[in-house]
């Protein structure tokens, strides 16, 4: 064997940070020897979990991949190929049976491969009967999620101040909901008429999640879910189950619109963008229905083909999401990636997108797949003329156009809104390394936002999703390119259809006071004598108005936004002025927290300046003044 086996692990960013996936094993391992005889049976203790496919790499070369729940056995080496795709197809086999495969194998090269595998636990040597002795409990299994902190249904179309009040402490009204949450969460807290909640498991914020009778189970379906620790939620796929046909129907023709929107799509091929925002558009018909004031659908009334819609469909956007924003496992894709259903599925499989916090997928893969081939390859649905939709599903589609403006403008202000924590991060890489230049380390005003800085730099790069500059490049372009087709969607004719554009700040006279003052209070802060150090505070200042400039053209655009969605809604317009204290809100309630912390918070904390901003000013206010 002329290279090693490399065997990756996949984990979240945070575990990954500071290691290279790409870490081979097998020179440690390779020294243990285990009694391996050719006699002996190997098996892998969770068959259905194994997902082959060969691929690419970077240099051209083809690999031969095994995916095994969150692991993943690479080969390079031509000559073990037929080896690894023998292994992906055997269950048991007697270890010698394994020099046979391909053109044959010496015994000693076949025994170092299984030493090594089964010391990395990807396999096990023992009887069949140890296997079937060893699987999971088949059937019934206890709920993981966890107790839920609510026992009302709410909804943001009536409670949205109450409901971010009591969450956060700070009111924010329901103009500016689409800002402050992404389109395709507004309605995980919402009950169909079935009484469960949209979001099932997984509904947003988690402390308004509702406990729903649901039964849970052992996953039987092959692949990276079959037997893992998180259980399946059967009941909501009993219920998509019900409505399968007209949920498939609904679906096509949700397709057709779309395409009539781009018609460019049927040539050119779905990329991996164009998916993102089909599939958001799918989940903002619900939230359209439930959020306009004219013919509103009531929480607790809406029909569970839409809800089925919305949930299986859900899979599809995160998917899509993974593709173009998580890099932890595998780069990202350029939104105009042309992907095929099969694609997706398959990287489904080995980047476990089909694993959440509390369960796996519960849809078979026939189920699944047939969902993919519907909504994105186009095939009729099986025996379609003889589905009936239901009266009220034929309503909500005869409202799409409507619905794909409001989706486009959800689209477009998640895409302003989610480009600040790029130069959040930014920013607190900008101020350590201008903490770096400080000639008076000893000052204690000094020693307090080093430390800080450095904890909060270490934070966002072993936390958060944009941790180093090339994900922060990489977000900016698939946010660029959802702005601009959502622009396009819309049918906007406008010089500004660049994101960076929009997010362009202009300074004006009152700004430059504001920096003024900032600059003055920084002084009283550090009351340093050096002459040295005036420069590095006048650079310190500078970064940080950067920072409230982009703020602030943020909410100027996200205001504009909003007042066009408030419109097609029939919404009154909001009384007060949005701030950046409000989209704080979606990070203060987000369980996993892969945004950095809030900049003006942590400057407040940190130096003792408390800065307010808003579309029209910019005000910077001295919190120690006595």
């Amino acid at each position: 064997m002329n290279k090693p086996m490399p065997i990756h692990d996949h984990r979240n960013v945070s575990e990954t940070s500071n290691s290279s996936v790409n870490h081979c094993p097998f020179h440690e391992n390779h020294t243990q020897q285990s009694a391996l005889d050719p006699e002996d049976t190997i098996f892998f203790p969770n068959f259905k979990r194994v997902v082959a496919e060969y691929t690419i790499d970077e240099s051209g070369m083809k690999e031969f991949h095994i995916y095994y729940g969150q692991r993943e056995v690479c080969f390079d080496d031509p000559e073990l190929f037929d080896f690894g795709e023998e292994l992906a197809k055997h269950e048991y086999f007697i270890a010698q049976e394994a020099t046979t495969w391909g053109n044959g194998y010496q015994w000693t090269q076949i025994k170092d491969l299984l030493d090594h595998l089964i010391n990395e636990g990807i396999l096990d040597q023992a009887s069949p009967n140890t296997s079937n002795s060893s699987l999971s409990q088949i059937g019934s299994r206890p709920s993981l999620v966890p107790p839920s902190k609510s026992t009302t249904p709410r909804m943001w179309y009536d409670e949205c101040a109450k409901i971010t009040h009591d969450l956060t402490g700070r009111s924010t009204e329901v103009g500016y909901l689409e800002s402050i949450i992404p389109i395709y969460r507004i309605v995980h807290i919402a009950l169909d008429a079935e009484g469960r909640q949209i979001g099932e498991a997984n509904a947003f914020p988690t402390q308004l999640r509702l406990d729903v009778p649901t039964t849970w189970r052992t996953c039987l379906h092959p692949g990276s879910r079959f037997q893992d620790d998180k259980p399946m939620n059967v009941t909501a796929l009993k219920s998509i189950r019900m409505h399968w046909k007209q949920t498939l129907a609904a679906l096509h023709y949700f397709r057709e619109a779309y395409l009539r929107r781009f018609p460019k799509i049927r040539q050119q091929g779905w990329t991996v963008g164009d998916l993102e925002r089909l599939s958001t558009q799918v989940l903002a018909l619900p939230a359209f229905l439930m959020m306009k004031k004219k013919n509103r659908i009531e929480n607790g009334h809406l029909h569970p083909v839409l809800s089925s819609m919305f949930r299986v469909t859900d899979g599809i956007r995160m998917t899509m999401h993974y593709m173009l924003f998580i890099a932890v496992d595998e780069p990202t894709l350029p939104p105009d990636t042309v992907v095929t259903s099969n694609q997706i599925y398959a990287y489904a499989e080995r980047n476990a997108v089909f694993i959440s916090d509390y369960g796996v997928c519960a849809g078979p893969k026939a189920m699944i797949e047939e969902l993919l081939h519907v909504l994105i390859d186009g095939e009729p649905v099986d025996d379609a003329e003889s589905v009936v939709l239901d009266e009220a599903v034929i309503s909500a589609l005869d409202a799409i156009e409507s619905a794909f403006d409001y989706g486009f403008y959800g689209l477009q202000v998640n895409a302003v809104t989610s480009s600040l924590w790029n130069r959040v991060a930014r920013t607190y890489e900008q101020i350590l390394s201008i903490t770096e230049r400080w000639p008076e380390k000893e000052l204690p005003a000094f020693i307090t936002i080093r430390n800080q800085m450095v904890d909060l730099v270490d934070f966002v790069r072993s936390h958060t999703y944009v941790g180093t500059e090339e994900w922060r490049i990489n977000n900016e372009r698939a946010y660029s390119d959802m702005y601009a087709q959502a622009t396009s969607g819309l049918g906007q004719i406008t010089s500004k259809t660049a994101l960076t554009d929009r997010l362009t700040p202009v300074w004006t006279h009152s700004q430059t006071a504001a920096k003024n003052q900032l600059y003055r209070l920084l002084q009283k802060r550090f009351d340093s004598k050096n002459i040295a150090a005036n420069s590095i505070l006048d650079d310190l200042t500078n970064c940080l108005m950067s920072y409230f400039l982009t703020e602030q053209v943020v909410l100027r655009a996200a205001t504009e936004i909003q007042y066009h969605i408030n419109q097609l809604l029939g919404r009154q317009q909001p009384l007060r002025q949005l701030t950046a204290k409000d989209l704080y809100f979606y990070y203060q309630v987000e369980e996993e927290k892969s945004h950095p912390p809030y900049l003006i918070n942590e400057v407040m904390k940190i130096i003792g300046i408390e800065v307010a901003i808003t579309q029209e000013s910019i005000e910077i206010i001295d919190c120690l003044d006595t």
